[in-house]
């Protein structure tokens, strides 16, 4: 019973490392990681995720969106209803799944080549930013439906746009490092638990009682003195006895009682208390039955 539980606390503790482990190379000193940039071909004027395609919460977000030519572009992002309500009438070209690190599925969606206004002049964006060239956005991604909009300004598109993204979670190296710990003590418990140390165990067998021979020698006035062993070779052994352990000792007899006994006139006997030897006449005092 104690092994497998040593093995099952062992195999836990080297998975929770592993899996911290993990989690420190994947996000790095940082807690955070980046991939990209990652070329997506269209030449449509706005690129948008789906309801769904941005499904955590609580993570940090950061979107780099570059074009060439210095074109200015546009990137925002925004609960997925307003989105979608803005673009509804726009050729786009959508994101519908997107895999970390990054694979993307897309699918284009035919409309009007422009948008229906500057994206700037909007104020529902909870994070935006535009520029000439690039342009990008770092936030905390809430607790609700949004999507991501990359977005070209005035007559230009999105040819040539190149996207590099980096996500994390705010101290997740250290949670990583705190996993790895537990995990290594989680695995080290297994270990001790298998081999027994510091695991009371009431199944233990008892200690095995130590016999030791003493060698005692009696001189002429029969008083006991204990000697060597080499100093008894030297001596007739007279007779061997092995003293039995304490707990081994027999139990103390009981005294024997002295019983009294009146024979009447026809000899039968009749057993008296002490109080009433008084009354007799005693014949023998060191009989008794």
């Amino acid at each position: 019973m104690r092994t497998r539980c040593g093995w099952a606390l062992s195999v836990l503790g080297v998975l929770l490392a592993l899996l911290g482990a993990a989690v420190m190379v994947v996000l790095g000193p940082d807690s955070r990681f980046s991939t990209g940039p990652h070329l997506i071909e269209t030449d449509d004027a706005a690129v948008v995720t789906t309801p769904r395609v941005i499904s955590w919460a609580d993570v940090q977000l950061d979107v780099l969106a570059e074009v060439p030519v210095r074109k200015p572009v546009f990137v925002g992002l925004a609960n997925s209803v307003d989105v979608r309500d803005y673009v509804r009438r726009t050729k786009r070209l959508e994101v519908t799944d997107f895999k970390r690190p990054w694979d993307i599925t897309t699918r284009s969606v035919d409309g009007r080549p422009n948008l229906p206004g500057a994206p700037t002049a909007l104020d529902w964006w909870i994070d935006s930013s535009a520029g000439l060239g690039g342009a990008s956005i770092s936030t905390q991604l809430p607790d609700q439906t949004v999507s991501l909009a990359i977005l070209s300004v005035g007559s230009s598109n999105l040819s040539g746009l190149e996207v590099t993204v980096a996500y994390g979670v705010k101290g997740g190296f250290a949670k990583g490092l705190a996993l790895l710990l537990l995990g290594l003590g989680v695995a080290w418990i297994g270990v001790l638990v298998r081999r027994g140390d510091g695991v009371d165990d009431e199944d233990d067998p008892e200690e095995d009682v130590v016999e030791e021979i003493v060698y005692v020698y009696v001189d002429e006035d029969g008083v006991e003195h204990e000697i060597s062993a080499d100093e008894a070779r030297a001596l007739e052994v007279v007779a061997e006895v092995e003293e039995p352990a304490p707990e081994s000792k027999p139990d103390p007899q009981p005294e024997p009682q002295v019983v009294y006994v009146y024979v009447d006139e026809d000899g039968v006997e009749h057993e008296v208390g002490e109080d009433q030897l008084d009354e007799f006449e005693v014949v023998d005092e060191g009989e008794s039955r």
